[in-house]
């Protein structure tokens, strides 16, 4: 597992006094608010101040970043916490950063590769997996998932959901 787990990615630099806009990769933005401390690029920022825009957005003042050029400096890093500060999660629920990595199979035994990536689009999460040749990429739906295991590293999905829903590339 990961030491880590990145909970949002600094957009861009907002006004003149040094905060940033932050696109929350979380479910709940509101958990910011409680956070002291963040890493940026595995530096650690204090927070002096933070708002939130719905679910959209969040917005964080850093001590030591007061002007827009040194928010600019952050532009794109993504901010992540200490596993310990994570939030406690509900059963069959998981990190995205410990689902990075996983082998992935089908519930015939057939291993389709490794996940490379999860992107957060609304509906559904979309999964990158990778064999080192072919690329796939599919909503993670309720309706396919026999068993995820971050423990042991192992995905396995119904095949006939998978070959209905996933797209490969090469």
């Amino acid at each position: 597992m990961n030491e880590f787990i990145i909970i949002g990615q600094i957009t861009k630099a907002m006004g003149i006094r040094g905060e940033v806009k932050v696109k929350p990769l979380t479910d709940d933005p509101n958990r910011y608010r409680k956070l002291k401390v963040v890493l940026i690029e595995d530096r650690p920022y204090r927070i002096e101040r933070c708002r939130i825009d719905g679910n959209d957005a969040v917005y964080i003042k850093f001590f030591g970043v007061d002007t827009r050029n040194d928010a600019e400096l952050l532009k794109d890093y993504f901010v992540k916490i200490d596993r310990v500060n994570a939030v406690d999660l509900d059963e069959n629920t998981f990190f995205i950063a410990d689902v990075i990595g996983c082998k992935l199979f089908t519930d015939d035994g057939t291993e389709i590769g490794k996940v490379t990536e999860v992107n957060q689009y609304g509906a559904a999460d979309v999964f990158t997996v990778s064999d080192g040749v072919k690329v796939a990429r599919f909503p993670f739906l309720k309706k396919m998932i026999v068993k995820v295991d971050v423990e042991t590293g192992v995905i396995i999905v119904k095949k006939s959901v998978f070959d209905e829903v996933s797209v490969y590339e090469n």
